[in-house]
């Protein structure tokens, strides 16, 4: 039982870990958009970065600030296709004094990361409470050893 009392412990502690990861994730995400600005970019390009025998993709999107700057910058998903069609218009947040840092206003660009982390971590929480809960069946149900 000692094996099963660790892996439940290692679940909680990867479920607890998870669940403070992603309380950061939406924290950080939350932050951003208080302080944001919103406007729509086009996709004007495609940065190509080489992964094992793959490429991944990570859209180059164009968009002209509230100040009348027109910027480019990269979305922060690279994916194994193109999401988007170049000309296709996305929405786009960023943060005034630095709209290099802008970022796609989809669920996936911004709360993708927050979403599987609370996934996991409950996933893990429950995991290890049901291995947890075996153990106390399994040891309830085994005859005290007598002494001697």
């Amino acid at each position: 039982f000692r094996i099963l009392d660790l892996a439940a412990r290692l679940l909680f502690a990867l479920g607890v870990g998870c669940l403070l990861l992603a309380g950061y994730l939406a924290w950080m995400t939350l932050s951003f958009a208080r302080e944001a600005a919103s406007t729509t970019g086009e996709v004007v390009s495609y940065i190509e970065s080489p992964d094992g025998d793959e490429v991944r993709y990570r859209p180059r999107i164009r968009f002209r600030t509230a100040a009348g700057d027109i910027v480019t910058t990269s979305g922060q998903l690279s994916a194994a296709t193109k999401r988007f069609e170049i000309g296709t218009q996305v929405p786009v947040v960023y943060r005034p004094e630095r709209p290099t840092e802008a970022r796609v206003a989809l669920f996936v660009d911004n709360w993708l990361g927050a979403c599987l982390a609370t996934v996991i971590g409950l996933v893990g929480l429950a995991g290890g409470y049901l291995v947890r809960r075996s153990i106390r069946r399994e040891l309830a149900r085994m005859p005290a050893s007598s002494p001697g």
